[in-house]
């Protein structure tokens, strides 16, 4: 079978394994790290150890770290104002929108179809911060739990996207 074939029709379970770690481990260090502000580290937390993943796979990756605390505190100071406490799949949904759409900017030149990922990653963190403990309250098994949450559905879906780059247009006097 080519190699291109092989590259289309294989799944990356190696990617999505690191994601998988990336993304749990950053959770649970972020929240262990300062649990009173549990959300707020533990999302920078996220996108460093995301960031470690993508070197390789997208150019300038250092730039995930930027758009991920960007697109988390804009999220987070909304849902401060917006959302009544209690309420984690609202809270959720609203991180995964903000953020999700500041990681978009960077996977929307590099990849087709890169609108999904803001729908993925409002479906994976509203998932996550429903499972998530409160601020505040370590209690590892849901903080792990939210983490995973979090890392299946938006590792299945960025392994999904990677694999259909866009292809560079080339000018007509080339």
């Amino acid at each position: 079978m080519p190699e291109q074939q092989q590259k289309t029709l294989g799944f990356d379970w190696a990617f999505f394994f690191y994601w998988l770690m990336a993304t749990t481990w950053g959770w649970l260090l972020g929240w262990l790290l300062l649990s009173t502000i549990a959300l707020v580290t533990a999302g920078a937390a996220v996108g460093v150890m995301q960031c470690l993943v993508l070197t390789r796979r997208i150019p300038h990756a250092w730039r995930w770290i930027v758009a991920t605390a960007a697109g988390w505190m804009a999220g987070l100071g909304i849902a401060l104002y917006m959302v009544p406490p209690g309420f984690g799949l609202l809270t959720g949904a609203l991180l995964g929108a903000t953020t999700g759409m500041a990681q978009w900017v960077l996977l929307r030149p590099q990849v087709r179809w890169a609108g999904w990922w803001i729908a993925v990653s409002i479906l994976a963190w509203s998932t996550a911060l429903g499972l998530a403990p409160a601020s505040g309250q370590v209690a590892l098994p849901p903080i792990v739990l939210s983490g995973v949450m979090s890392a299946v559905p938006t590792g299945l879906a960025l392994e999904l996207l990677l694999r259909n780059p866009k292809v560079e247009v080339r000018s007509r006097g080339a």
